[in-house]
């Protein structure tokens, strides 16, 4: 490679925001074939990514599971079921991701670079962006996406983690029904002031599934008091049923109702550094993709304000009112159809609906914290 190349685009990160906006832009019909540098971190933690849709999705091929039914489990063990067809819930893992962008597509891409290493700096030049590694490389490009998410701005924010620890397990006699996912399982008694838990089943098989734990909390991860409330939750509901552990996941994802620039000095934000996490759920990778083809088609990136006004009431009841959370989903999954609520997590319900989905809530909770928020910015 010459040290004067100027490639068309780099990519800082080669996560599930890096790798999607590569896809479209090599989707993009061109005469001349895009020259892109992908800089990879090398990072291939594990991740389960999920998300619903009714149409078929582009990434088919990788869907290793679909749940037409879906359920939420309250504090006192009420399970709630709900058929949501023709939207199924999908998951994707990143070990497949990963091995199918780069052991499949990258390959076939001539135009695609990838180079591993750790962009320290971004500079603006003449018309050009000058990126130097850690390792003392540097390259040029005549633009930039970079996922690089800024830890300040979110502690800055006011923000809060969605902590989780997960297990893929097997075990000898069927445990779980194969067609429901488990959204939400509240039953395990919460025992913290300062963070909520719940836990979630991701059935493959009647005898293979993703159980995980999953808390709310502005500390730290607290990687063996998460195990600790896996294995009483595993006990508590399936009576520890013997299980053979295949691997864990674990990680934090940064939740806050920050407006994250879309873009500074010229380059492109993505992914979590442009605010691409849902603030009060932690989804991300369908808003990556969609995010990732406003960008290539030079699309509006904005999104609805009052989208941010709603996670801003929840992540403020998430953070105040820990106790609140598992009542405040109980009442919704309990008053509102699951696919509805699924539209309005995807941010695509409207006004009214959105209006009707409030009216089932516990309105004084909602208003005391709409008042906390109007006095806070006064």
């Amino acid at each position: 490679m010459k040290d004067t190349e100027v490639f068309d685009v780099a990519i800082i990160g080669a996560g599930a925001a890096g790798l999607q906006l590569m896809y479209e832009l090599t989707q993009t019909p061109s005469d001349d074939q895009l020259k892109i540098l992908l800089i990879d971190s090398g990072d291939r933690s594990e991740k389960s990514w999920c998300f619903w849709q009714s149409d078929p999705s582009i990434y088919s091929h990788l869907i290793e599971k679909k749940w037409n039914h879906l359920a939420f489990v309250g504090a006192d063990g009420t399970e709630i079921k709900s058929c949501v067809e023709p939207i199924h819930y999908q998951y994707i893992s990143s070990e497949k991701f990963y091995s199918y962008f780069f052991s499949e597509y990258i390959p076939k891409s001539p135009g695609i670079i990838v180079v591993e290493g750790m962009a320290k700096e971004v500079v603006k030049g003449d018309g050009i962006f000058n990126i130097a590694l850690a390792s003392g490389e540097s390259f040029s490009a005549k633009k930039v996406a970079d996922s690089r998410f800024n830890q300040e701005d979110w502690q800055n924010s006011g923000g809060l983690y969605q902590h989780f620890y997960g297990k893929f397990i097997r075990t000898d006699t069927p445990a779980f029904d194969e067609n429901k996912a488990t959204l939400m399982d509240f039953s395990l008694m919460q025992k913290h002031e300062h963070f909520t838990c719940f836990h979630y089943i991701l059935p493959f098989s009647k005898t293979h599934a993703l159980v995980e734990t999953t808390v709310f909390s502005k500390k730290k991860y607290e990687l063996t008091y998460y195990k600790e409330l896996w294995e009483e939750y595993w006990k508590t509901k399936l009576g520890s049923i013997p299980y053979t552990l295949e691997k864990e996941e674990m990680g934090s994802i940064p939740m806050s109702d920050y407006a994250f620039p879309l873009e500074s000095g010229g380059i492109l934000k993505i992914g979590t550094a442009a605010g691409q996490v849902k603030a009060s759920t932690g989804y991300a990778f369908t808003r990556m993709h969609q995010d990732a083809k406003n960008i290539v088609s030079n699309s509006v990136r904005k999104r609805p304000g009052r989208f941010r006004f709603y996670d801003h009431l929840l992540l403020s009841i998430i953070k105040t009112d820990t106790k609140q959370l598992p009542e405040v989903m109980k009442r919704l999954f309990r008053s509102v159809p699951m696919p509805q609520i699924l539209m309005f997590l995807d941010e695509k319900s409207t006004l009214i609906q959105e209006i009707q989905i409030f009216w089932r809530l516990p309105i004084r909770l909602f208003l005391t914290h709409l008042w906390k928020s109007f006095t806070r910015s006064k």
